[in-house]
């Protein structure tokens, strides 16, 4: 397989550059995505993004993403937390695991909602 060697010399606009710098990227540059990257906080990993593709594919992506994040999140942070059998089996469910599960469904709708608005608010179409 033949390669094409990297060129050394700046090119005509006298600009050689291997890596994109913070300015260029806030002067025009973006990502166009159908499903974002993210960060430990939830937050998108690119720049300036734009969602192109079906709208619903991509509300349907980010739900699932931020949902499962959010769920994760919450059940990271009751790490720890213990339940206790004490007495009798009931078909109660276990106050821990209810308030757990109580916590991630509220999580999750919050995500979801954000996850609504992130598209809308960046989706670009088809890419036509």
């Amino acid at each position: 397989m033949a390669t094409t060697p990297k060129k050394e010399e700046a090119p005509a606009s006298g600009v050689l550059q291997d890596k994109p710098t913070p300015a260029a990227a806030r002067a025009g540059d973006h990502d166009r995505i159908v499903m974002a990257s993210r960060r430990a906080d939830g937050s998108m990993d690119q720049v300036r993004p734009e969602f192109i593709g079906d709208k619903d594919v991509a509300l349907a992506a980010a739900k699932e993403q931020l949902a499962q994040q959010a769920a994760s999140a919450v059940d990271v942070a009751a790490r720890g937390v213990s339940g206790t059998l004490e007495g009798a089996a009931t078909s109660e469910p276990d106050p821990d695991i209810k308030a757990l599960k109580d916590a991630q469904d509220k999580a999750i709708e919050a995500a979801e909602a954000r996850a609504e608005r992130e598209v809308n608010d960046l989706h670009q179409g088809l890419g036509d």
